[in-house]
């Protein structure tokens, strides 16, 4: 069985929703095609939550055995989200994709999500506040306001509805965020950023030539197209820092799945 292949988009059409316990490893699909030429088979891995928008990234794990399209098993949730202690039993049904990444960096601690093992939990703090200068309604990710010039995409985060929405954009009127907001806001409404600072962020990315182009000169920049490991934190100025690592470099690499690297895969 090959160690990792050339690429991360199977899960375009897989679809459906999993379901993991934790004492067992058995996994329980909605909608899925495990098993199903073209879908997921034994030796790829599932990709647990989701990293964009306000969802739960639970972490990444091999799959190990298909009884039926709807039951698998996994070898390890060492990689995946705990939160602490037997915080979790099961994930709960969630969205997953389905990626040929190197199977040994499911069970490698600096890649989990596991916050036992690290995600150093990051400090959070109101950086400014500020009023609403129009009206934005619920699904909207485009809040008028005339922005002060502390706020930041690397770091900052636009609260709402109890959610801390990631910035994507700022300009002199308007805030743009990567998720759309839940709670209406209205004109003079006050507005609250935060910012973290400390903890970081792991993650194994399929970087193909296109990325690789579209990150040239930035942060993001990588030196060679292929599976690349990439961590973020926020240093204690605010400022993003990010450390790459070239894991498997190769040509020809199928991306799909989200998010997809470039510039910022992270906005």
């Amino acid at each position: 069985m090959a160690l990792w292949g050339n690429t991360d988009a199977i899960s375009v059409k897989s679809g459906g929703t999993v379901a993991i316990n934790y004492d067992t490893g058995a996994v329980t699909g909605a909608g899925t095609s495990f098993g199903v030429s073209g879908f997921a088979q034994v030796g790829d891995i599932l990709r647990v939550g989701t990293r964009v928008g306000t969802g739960t990234y639970f972490g990444d794990a091999v799959i190990v055995a298909v009884a039926s399209t709807i039951s698998c098993t996994i070898g390890s949730t060492i990689g995946l989200l705990h939160a602490g202690p037997n915080a979790h039993t099961s994930t709960g049904a969630t969205t997953f994709q389905v990626s040929r990444l190197p199977k040994y960096t499911t069970e490698q601690t600096r890649f989990s999500q596991d916050t036992d093992f690290n995600k150093a939990n990051p400090t959070t703090i109101t950086i400014t506040t500020a009023a609403a200068t129009g009206v934005a309604g619920v699904g909207t990710d485009i809040i008028p306001v005339s922005v002060l010039g502390t706020v930041n995409t690397n770091s900052d985060a636009l609260v709402n509805d109890s959610n801390n929405i990631k910035i994507s954009s700022v300009n002199a009127t308007q805030v743009s965020l990567a998720s759309t907001i839940s709670a209406g806001i209205s004109t003079g409404d006050t507005l609250t950023f935060k910012r973290s600072s400390g903890g970081y962020e792991a993650n194994v990315y399929a970087v193909a030539e296109g990325g690789k182009e579209s990150a040239a000169g930035g942060q993001y920049q990588v030196d060679h197209a292929g599976w690349v490991g990439v961590t973020t934190y926020v240093d204690n100025h605010g400022n993003l820092r990010v450390k790459k690592e070239t894991l498997v470099a190769m040509s020809g690499i199928t991306t799909g799945n989200v998010p997809l690297y470039d510039s910022n895969p992270l906005a």
